[in-house]
């Protein structure tokens, strides 16, 4: 039987746990050190995670993980 799992359940030593829906911002208003992840649609009234990323990066943790495929032992760049 085929079943759909997200990648993050898959490795649960790694877990993070998704940030909540309060801080979200309109991408328009949001600042330096906030998730800039898009929640949806990505049009004019696009809204962003904006959860706080204290190390500079575009995306907070958790949606680090959806974005970027984690490197396999023996897989070349």
């Amino acid at each position: 039987m085929n079943q759909l799992v997200r990648m993050s359940h898959l490795y649960a030593a790694d877990a993070v746990e998704e940030p909540s829906p309060k801080l979200r911002v309109p991408f328009a208003q949001s600042g330096a050190f906030v998730c800039k992840f898009i929640i949806g649609e990505p049009n004019d009234r696009a809204v962003c995670c904006g959860a706080p990323v204290p190390d500079g990066k575009s995306w907070c943790a958790f949606h680090r993980k959806i974005v970027f495929e984690p490197t396999r032992p023996g897989r070349l760049r």
